[in-house]
């Protein structure tokens, strides 16, 4: 602003001197809310504080709510995405294509019905090669299990289910791709013994959609990626294992998902077990 006014005492025009430092001429007339200007700068500190690698401003809005709300009162997210802006905290969105098909069968209506099983890929700064096995539950979006190996083959995939069952019951399906580590014949036996069976996606669809368009193993290795793999640093296979399980932890517990109308995944199975969460998960 002063050197706006300043271009102005040198015989500028008003309009041309907020051209130039790139302000609106409004702001000349308008004396600044300094009251407004210190909550501003308060609120881009807290998002700073509460914002995640590669999640939005709703996302950081949500996170922040609760604690803001007890000492300021209420949250408006057009200023959030204001202030969010202008401290340039936001990220550009790659838009995808849309895919299409079929609708998958099998959709899961209650926990746990349906979980789905899918393998990410990282590396190491020793030079040691990463496996992540990802299993989610797609009704309360609970990441149930990131394992992590420099290999891992089927009858280790019946490992880390064995204990996932036994914490949480058995599922109706396991959803997957077509590996081999998911497919083989011991692994499909061993799941009909305990009440279950596999579902697999089409060969090639990657895309091949549940109701409300849901890829969740996709999705959910997307987010893990972004959120953790490519932020993080791995020193070696145990260093792996300790951040993956903070990521869990943190997703499950401190995370809102936009699906559970912002609630953390742990906070909505609570939710339904307690009878409250019937209705509460969108459906768009």
């Amino acid at each position: 602003m002063c050197a706006a006014q300043e271009l102005i005492q040198s015989g500028l025009k008003v309009k041309r001197a907020c051209e130039i430092v790139g302000l609106s001429s409004n702001t000349l007339y308008t004396p600044p809310d300094r009251a407004k200007t210190e909550r501003d700068l308060l609120l881009v500190a807290r998002l700073r504080s509460v914002s995640r690698p590669g999640q939005g401003y709703r996302m950081a809005m949500e996170r922040l709510r609760p604690s803001w709300e007890r000492e300021y009162g209420r949250l408006n997210h057009k200023r959030v995405w204001r202030v969010w802006k202008q401290a340039g905290l936001g990220l550009k969105v790659k838009r995808r294509k849309r895919r299409t098909g079929d609708k998958v069968p099998c959709a899961a209506t209650v926990p746990p019905q349906v979980w789905c099983v899918d393998f990410c890929f990282d590396a190491c700064l020793n030079g040691q090669k990463l496996k992540i096995l990802a299993v989610k539950d797609e009704f309360t979006r609970q990441c149930l299990a990131l394992e992590v190996a420099t290999s891992m083959k089927s009858h280790q995939v019946q490992k880390v289910l064995e204990q996932l069952f036994a914490q949480y019951g058995s599922p109706r399906f396991v959803r997957s791709d077509n590996g081999s580590e998911f497919i083989a014949g011991p692994l499909s036996l061993w799941l009909q013994t305990q009440g279950s069976s596999s579902h697999f996606i089409a060969p090639g669809s990657p895309w091949h959609r549940v109701p409300f368009g849901r890829r969740h193993a996709e999705s959910f290795i997307a987010r893990v990626r972004a959120e953790c793999l490519d932020v993080e640093l791995f020193f070696n296979l145990n260093h792996a294992r300790i951040q993956l399980e903070i990521y869990r932890h943190d997703y499950n517990h401190h995370r809102p998902h936009s699906a559970l109308n912002y609630q953390t995944p742990n906070h909505f199975a609570l939710a339904l077990e307690a009878g409250e969460g019937k209705g509460n998960k969108l459906e768009s």
